[in-house]
């Protein structure tokens, strides 16, 4: 498995989501304005992700797939599922909800109802935690049996690139919808078999 590759995609995706994304006009409401800044945080988290694995900060890049995950359920939900008194508590910092809340939230409406954001958080969740937190999972891939130095497997890199892709894409496809750019959204999800195919 070589990591090279899937950076050179997930350069060529950033550099597509740039081009087509970046100046599409947004409502001036409350609720697609949080949202959307949500979703565009996640499209910078993943620049930043794949900026930090290309210059073997795997650690830091890895600490941010939670981050990312959480951004795009935010932007999600604010936009599909919160009421008006929620975004108001948003606004101040105030919404007290479980990430596996708004998840369940989500996957309560029609076009979230096969579940795959719930398996993600399920099968990915403890172990996005570990890494964020400096937990376990990010300590002991600081050792080698003989020193102290970063030691990540391709398979967890070029996993972590796949995730933060996925959401990247969903990012922009929920971006499209909110802002009525169906043309894009259909062109974001040939992307997705394009870049699912590689």
């Amino acid at each position: 498995m070589n990591i090279e590759p899937k950076i050179k995609q997930s350069k060529e995706l950033i550099e597509w989501l740039d081009k087509n994304i970046n100046g599409i006009e947004i409502a001036d409401e409350n609720r697609q304005r949080l949202s959307v800044g949500c979703l565009d945080v996640a499209l910078e988290h993943q620049k930043g992700i794949i900026v930090l694995i290309e210059n073997n900060v795997i650690g830091s890049a890895l600490s941010l797939v939670r981050v990312i995950f959480e951004s795009y359920i935010r932007g999600v939900w604010l936009n599909q599922c919160a009421t008006d008194k929620e975004l108001k508590l948003f606004v101040k910092d105030k919404l007290e909800k479980s990430f596996a809340i708004l998840v369940s939230e989500i996957e309560s409406k029609e076009t979230f109802n096969a579940g795959i954001l719930s398996n993600a958080r399920k099968s990915g969740w403890g172990a996005m935690n570990s890494y964020t937190h400096s937990g376990i999972q990010q300590i002991v891939r600081r050792n080698t049996e003989t020193s102290i130095t970063p030691n990540y497997s391709e398979g967890e890199i070029v996993e972590a690139i796949n995730f933060t892709n996925a959401i990247a894409l969903l990012s922009a496809i929920e971006i499209c919808n909110i802002s009525n750019h169906i043309k894009l959204a259909n062109e974001l999800l040939e992307k997705v078999k394009e870049i699912a195919s590689v």
